[in-house]
């Protein structure tokens, strides 16, 4: 860096130094219970409340796999008389292409396969660490 001269007087001008404020990320697990899933979304049920706009990771698991994809919850809402109990409305967001155990690609396999004994929904046991 070079300092600039100051109007014609032959000293270094002051350096104006600019600093960037430090940014972070705040990551938890929420854990939440499936209730229904479709190609571009899911609807989910937490005890904890999560704001719309809120980016996670939502983890499936069914059997012995894992599912993972990125969502954004699209609404939140209290259910009337249940004291904490949330219904949360989640969309898959594509920052990334599918993988081999995305909930997406499992969702449009099944939609497309034959139809086996139980359902996707039913079959899904919450892990604890569902949406981060």
């Amino acid at each position: 860096m070079t300092a600039k001269q100051n109007g014609g007087t032959g000293l270094p001008a002051p350096y104006t130094v600019t600093v960037q404020e430090p940014t972070g990320m705040l990551a938890r697990n929420v854990p939440m219970r499936l209730l229904d899933i479709g190609r571009s979304g899911c609807l989910l049920e937490s005890h904890h409340r999560v704001e719309n706009g809120t980016l996670g990771e939502l983890r499936l698991q069914v059997d012995d796999e894992i599912f993972v994809d990125d969502v954004r919850v699209t609404r939140c809402v209290l259910v009337e008389g249940s004291g904490s109990l949330y219904r949360v409305g989640a969309e898959f967001v594509q920052t990334r292409r599918p993988g081999e155990h995305s909930i997406r690609r499992a969702m449009t396999s099944m939609l497309r396969g034959p139809v086996t004994k139980g359902s996707f929904v039913n079959s899904v046991r919450s892990t604890g660490e569902e949406l981060s």
